[in-house]
Formats: structure tokens, C-alpha cells, sequence
């Protein structure tokens, strides 16, 4: 079942994941989220962090390198800007 709530193990608006961080849009379709996973699954699911909120590319590719030092195909897929309702 899928989750509304961001850091939900079961988020529904998770474009991807990437190990232990994964990139997913905002409940009010502003921006993307930059998030890691945090704890251990328990009964509720894991439990993610949000470590940064983007609303361009450059920016969660500053995440990215910081906490993972390589760059993704997926986040350089991404348009240059987040544009409303082009998460699913």
C-alpha cells in the first residue's frame, strides 16, 4: 500500500532510489525530495530523512555528490527545473 506521507518506506511519488537515498517529489508538487533511509525496517517500514528540497537539477546533484560522490543517470535525466505534476 502506498503512503502519503514523505519519509513513508511507501511513498507513492518516489521517482528513484539510489542504495540508501533516494529522490522523490514533494506532497504539494513543489519540489524534489533528497532523502536517506535512516532506520531499520520495522513493523511500520523504514523510516526516511529529507536532506534537501530542490527545485533544480544542479541542486540535487550538490546532494548527491556530497553524500554519494558520483553523479546518477537518473538525476542528470531530470529536467533543469521541477515542473509541477511531472513526477508519475
Amino acid at each position: 500500500m502506498t503512503q502519503h506521507h514523505e519519509t513513508s518506506a511507501n511513498y507513492e511519488r518516489v521517482l528513484f532510489t539510489l542504495g540508501r537515498y533516494r529522490v522523490a517529489v514533494y506532497k504539494d508538487d513543489l519540489q524534489w525530495l533528497f532523502q536517506q533511509r535512516v532506520t531499520v525496517k520495522t513493523c511500520a517500514g523504514a523510516r526516511l530523512r529529507n536532506l534537501g528540497y530542490c527545485t533544480t537539477r544542479n541542486a540535487l546533484l550538490r546532494f548527491q555528490h556530497k553524500f554519494l560522490g558520483v553523479s546518477s543517470p537518473e538525476i542528470v535525466a531530470l529536467p533543469e527545473t521541477f515542473k509541477a505534476g511531472g513526477w508519475n
